[in-house]
């Protein structure tokens, strides 16, 4: 730089118009920074804007399919056709109830010997410990 102030401010504003011009020139040569920004604004949003849209589609029929199958009403044979045919007359006749004391009673008997034996084995356990 120069050695006065005054010839250093001359050297600054020459240096401000060679750059000035510079740019000007390549505002010339380049399309204007104003059109580039728009057409990558516009690229960048339909691009994200066709994701989000099949996004969007495919969890609606995600979530569709999972709620179109209606509920079925299975219906589960516990009992053979002759013992359905003897139930319903018993229950008919209402006879039903010495038989179904019985199976109670079966039950019960069932559930005393489990009880019965997990006691046993539960001594035999805490005496070999």
């Amino acid at each position: 730089m120069g050695q006065s102030s005054a010839q250093t401010v001359r050297e600054i504003e020459h240096v401000r118009d060679r750059l000035d011009g510079e740019i000007r020139e390549l505002e010339e040569r380049l399309p204007s920074a104003h059109i580039a920004k728009r057409v990558a604004a516009t690229l960048l949003t339909g691009t994200t804007g066709t994701v989000t849209f099949w996004v969007i589609r495919k969890a609606r029929s995600r979530r569709k399919a999972k709620a179109e199958p209606a509920p079925m009403s299975a219906v589960v044979q516990v009992l053979p056709d002759r013992w359905a045919a003897q139930l319903a007359e018993m229950i008919e006749d209402g006879t039903w109830k010495r038989p179904a004391a019985y199976a109670a009673g079966a039950w019960m008997v069932f559930k005393l010997a489990e009880v019965r034996q997990l006691r046993k084995m539960n001594h035999m356990l805490a005496a070999r410990a």
